[in-house]
């Protein structure tokens, strides 16, 4: 059965046209993956289903009995709700018809009506359809699935920092039982422990969903359908994702020749109009004319620029850039203990650990912005570090990439930042858009060409793949291979890493431990 209807759908942003004339349907079975390069309008797309946003033209029709569930971030928690309680407020109507139940026994025990009885049989039979009496046992399955059991269900969810509150949120979600749900990265927060039970889940998920991911190993796993967003066109492919990438490639590849064949045509159209039109072929040249300005004029594929990374390297002797013994880093209580360490020159470390484990944790101690509990951190002269944090925080959102980055290298010219940024996989055309304008993906392509342009001996990355393409992925991942330095990387995502790490370190039971050497 078709849940939603999307007809000739159109909308720009910042006079950037996304997508144009485009339709398709979500039918009640469809596992959907959104995929598309970074700033091509995943997201937006999400907003306009959502109603968030309107479109610029087009339709988008939702089957009237569709119940459509999705996390809002944004949205109001009352500060004294429980974990517990929040939770619960997934099962609010199936709570409520108990009660109704319950009053309606009641009332049939005073006054001895079958009528009531009945009512009150039809209810407990809906219940037992809809599982109520094992809510429970379902509860227990997600909550332990998404790593949630350690957490006290009877804190409060203003004190939830905000990876835990977002999972939370979409334990919630998976509680209610959407006819359709909407999810917009739900693997960020997520360890890969739980990435692989939620992949799980979901892919036995008895409804439709629409899933943004940039976890591609998750997306083939769960999608049966795949939207592509991309040359500001949204295309159904009623197939895998490893399927859809090899006829997107075949589909691209026809469109661009024949685009290049139409142009060879039209110039020599063009050139023979331009010799006859005041000739003997007079005639004929008018017609080919007339001809020309019919024609249906293929479209060039312009595709995101390719990244080419290139980290700087500063020269240092040293051998052992950063040491730790017994280390033990936290806050009242320790997250991970006695810690010892080494990050030799030119190696390449992965922290990886479920989250909450103390990855972060770990890194800011090392980098002095939080204090260790004990043990020391030794780091050797002429150490220079650059950091990439996790979170995108903008001290001023309204300012353009390339001003942000001249504020900071005062030395380079704007021609020189925009083609840093070029490289970085930032096309021109954003460079002069307001950060606030531009999509997780882009504002991580700023922030690494920040650190591309200052030199260092040291690379600490926190998580830097969570909002990047395919492409990006891998344009980041050659250029640690590359860099001459060393590298810290926190990540969960083994594609990612396993061309360019030499050492694994796993957080387990409060302990780092060397998992793999390559």
């Amino acid at each position: 059965m078709e849940v939603l209807n999307v007809v000739d759908l159109e909308y720009s942003y910042s006079e950037e046209m996304l997508y144009k004339k485009s339709s398709f349907k979500l039918m009640d079975d469809d596992h959907m993956a959104v995929v598309g390069p970074n700033g091509s309008g995943k997201s937006t797309l999400l907003k306009l289903l959502l109603a968030d946003i309107m479109p610029d033209k087009g339709e988008i029709k939702w089957h009237k009995q569709t119940k459509v569930g999705y996390i809002d971030q944004f949205v109001t928690i009352d500060e004294n709700c429980t974990v517990e309680d929040y939770l619960l407020e997934a099962y609010k109507d199936l709570f409520a018809l108990e009660s109704k139940m319950t009053k309606l026994y009641s009332e049939f025990a005073d006054s001895g009506e079958e009528k009531l009885l009945n009512q009150a049989a039809e209810i407990q039979s809906q219940l037992e359809s809809r599982d109520f009496y094992t809510i429970q046992q379902f509860t227990n399955l997600i909550v332990q699935g998404l790593g949630l059991d350690h957490i006290y269900m009877g804190g409060k969810m203003i004190a939830l920092g905000q990876g835990q509150r977002l999972k939370i949120m979409l334990a919630k979600l998976l509680l209610e039982k959407p006819t359709v749900m909407i999810l917009d990265e739900p693997t960020n927060y997520l360890d890969k422990e739980n990435t692989e039970w939620l992949a799980n889940y979901l892919q036995k998920f008895n409804g439709a969903f629409i899933v943004v991911s940039h976890d591609f190993s998750f997306v083939k796993k769960i999608a049966n359908c795949i939207c592509d967003v991309d040359f500001k066109k949204i295309e159904k492919y009623h197939m895998g994702y490893e399927e859809y990438l090899k006829l997107k490639k075949l589909k691209v590849e026809t469109h661009q020749n024949d685009y290049v064949a139409q142009q060879r045509k039209i110039k020599e159209t063009e050139e023979f109009i331009r010799r006859n039109i005041a000739g003997i072929h007079t005639k004929m040249a008018q017609g080919r004319r007339k001809h020309l300005e019919k024609i249906e004029r293929i479209e060039e594929l312009k595709s995101t620029p390719i990244a080419s990374i290139k980290f700087k390297y500063t020269p240092t002797s040293s051998t052992e850039l950063i040491k730790t013994n017994d280390l033990t880093v936290g806050y009242t209580e320790p997250l991970i203990k006695n810690i010892n360490m080494v990050l030799k020159k030119g190696k390449k470390l992965v922290f990886t650990g479920e989250e909450s484990s103390g990855k972060t944790t770990l890194v800011k101690t090392l980098l002095s912005e939080y204090p260790q509990i004990s043990g020391q951190v030794h780091f050797s002269p002429n150490t220079h570090i650059n950091y990439f944090l996790q979170e995108l925080y903008w001290e001023n959102e309204r300012i353009t990439p390339i001003d942000y980055l001249a504020e900071t290298h005062v030395t380079l010219t704007y021609e020189i930042i925009r083609r840093e940024l070029a490289k970085c996989g930032l096309p021109e055309e954003l460079a002069s858009r307001e950060i606030a304008t531009l999509s997780g993906g882009e504002q991580t392509k700023i922030k690494i060409c920040d650190l591309t342009l200052t030199g260092c001996n040291v690379l600490i990355l926190d998580d830097p793949t969570k909002h990047l393409d395919e492409k990006s992925k891998t344009s980041l991942a050659l250029a640690i291979k590359e860099f001459k330095g060393s590298a810290i990387v926190i990540s969960d995502d083994s594609h990612f890493y396993e061309t360019f790490c030499d050492e694994i370190y796993r957080i387990k039971d409060k302990q780092l431990i060397s998992t793999v050497k390559f």
